[in-house]
């Protein structure tokens, strides 16, 4: 059941595990502009000029990825539904969360690659604290999204093992296995209509 205590504990496990992972990357990535220092009005803008591009690949890759995530877990429905042995509704009730972290991230490459589309670095009449804001907001905005996806594919990880785990080596006690006492449950639910 989707309400079971045991089953909500290990989705906050997952979730706080994958919140983790995608921080430390975060948090990695960004380091890396705290190393560079601070950078002037010139230089930002420079170096604006020359991440403008890479950012936005990023930014598409990460549309790609999300978009072929979402894909990819209609086939692990799909799987658990033609198993011989059944997934536990709390699995179903992930792999809707993963989706919804999903899609977020997707809304949230979109914004920023529409974003680089404007050439800021091109125009002469910005101030020029302007050019390190930017800088470090199109810094700070990839490495979250780059935790953010590292984050996801987390959750999917631990999703897939789980799946595994029950269809293929077949493990009757796990904790997304559904338990004869659902599968009862359902049949006679079925045959009552």
């Amino acid at each position: 059941m989707a309400n079971d205590p045991g089953m909500l504990k290990r989705l906050k496990h997952d979730l706080i595990t994958a919140c983790v992972i995608g921080t430390v990357i975060a948090v990695s990535i960004a380091s890396a502009a705290i190393v560079l220092g601070h950078v002037g009005d010139t230089e930002a803008r420079r170096l604006l000029e020359a991440i403008i591009p890479t950012s936005r690949l990023f930014c598409s890759s990460l549309l790609t990825v999300s978009a072929t995530i979402l894909a990819l877990m209609l086939t692990m429905i799909g799987l658990g539904n033609n198993a011989d042995r059944n997934l536990a509704d709390a699995h179903y009730h992930r792999i809707i969360k993963i989706a919804l972290y999903d899609a977020i991230l997707f809304c949230a490459a979109a914004i920023m690659f529409v974003l680089h589309c404007v050439p800021v670095y091109e125009s002469d009449s910005l101030p020029g604290w302007w050019y390190p804001t930017i800088y470090y907001g199109v810094l700070i905005a990839s490495s979250l999204l780059a935790g953010g996806a590292v984050a996801i594919v987390s959750l999917l990880y631990l999703a897939v093992k789980d799946v595994v785990q029950i269809v293929a080596l077949g493990q009757t006690d796990h904790r997304y296995a559904a338990c004869q006492t659902d599968e009862d449950d359902a049949s006679s639910t079925t045959d009552h209509t």
